[in-house]
């Protein structure tokens, strides 16, 4: 292996802020609205103002980042609720324009099943890539987590594993079909480790078939990327199969179908980020991002 896991960790990290930050303009639209809105997302924008949302400056980024900072900022090597919960809750005070209008702080902080706090996989990953963490001690830290969802927990299995995959591989090794393999295998490992729900992998199932087919289709396969974890990761999933290779494409593609887009910005973007590095991110995004020197320092604080 020729490249750092530091390096990817913090490109993983960098690349899912930035994928939101494209995205979070189109959260809650129809690609109509967005075509009548904004003609076509092809790099930063303002977000509008809007019934469900506050208007923000191109380059800004919303509660993904702010969960992503909280986990990490929580990680002592491993993130806790209560850590994240405090971070989190101090966020939501200072910067509320980040949530939706009609937005509330509830306990445990996990709405949607979760899938705005996903980011609890990264420092795990983190951790199992670079050999200080194993499986089995991950999976009983996961379990110690509570009150969780279990739709919350296998997704964060599977998001986690696959992260942790792409941390140590080299660009030329990755496969596609590889990819899936081993993401139907974490699935199948998720319900064993947390049983008694498995929307996760029928999502994942249903959307299997259409890996060949344009992205709309998938959108529409996945409750138009509503907010329900299980749609969010299955898109992802299926968005990285056919765009791993080009950043900009991928976040594009996804940004203009709407729906959910900061999630899958972000979440894509990271898997994006932690095979390919830095150097696959746009140069004129990354300058618009406004929060790369804290998701930076807070990335090299908690490795060193």
């Amino acid at each position: 292996m020729k490249h750092n896991i530091n390096d990817r960790f913090l490109a993983s990290c960098v690349a899912a802020s930035l994928g939101e930050s494209i995205a979070l303009p189109t959260e809650g639209m129809k690609p109509e609205q967005i075509q009548s809105t904004f003609g076509v997302i092809s790099g930063p924008v303002a977000r509008p103002d809007s019934s469900d949302f506050y208007p923000l400056p191109a380059g800004s980024t919303a509660r993904q980042t702010e969960a992503m900072l909280a986990v990490i900022k929580a990680s002592h090597p491993l993130p806790d609720l209560q850590g994240f919960a405090f971070n989190i809750k101090d966020a939501f005070n200072r910067f509320q324009m980040l949530w939706p209008k009609n937005a509330t702080f509830p306990w445990p902080p996990f709405p949607d099943e979760g899938h705005y706090t996903f980011a609890f996989a990264m420092p795990a990953a983190f951790r199992l890539a670079s050999g200080q963490s194993s499986t089995a001690e991950l999976s009983e830290w996961l379990k110690s987590l509570s009150p969780v969802s279990v739709v919350w927990q296998q997704g964060t299995w599977i998001y986690l594993r696959l992260l942790a995959d792409l941390y140590v591989m080299d660009e030329k090794d990755f496969s596609a079909s590889k990819f899936l393999k081993r993401a139907m295998f974490f699935a199948d490992e998720a319900e064993e480790l947390f049983p008694h729900d498995y929307k996760m992998k029928r999502r994942m199932q249903v959307t299997e078939p259409l890996l060949d087919r344009p992205l709309s289709e998938v959108a529409q396969a996945c409750g138009d990327i509503n907010n329900a974890a299980d749609n969010i990761l299955a898109f992802v999933g299926n968005a990285f199969y056919k765009h791993n290779d080009n950043f900009e494409k991928a976040i594009l593609a996804t940004a203009n179908l709407g729906g959910t887009s900061g999630a899958v910005g972000f979440y894509l973007g990271s898997l994006i980020g932690a095979l390919r590095g830095q150097s696959n991110l746009p140069g004129a995004w990354l300058h618009s991002l406004n929060v790369k020197e804290s998701v930076t320092s807070a990335v090299f604080n908690y490795i060193h």
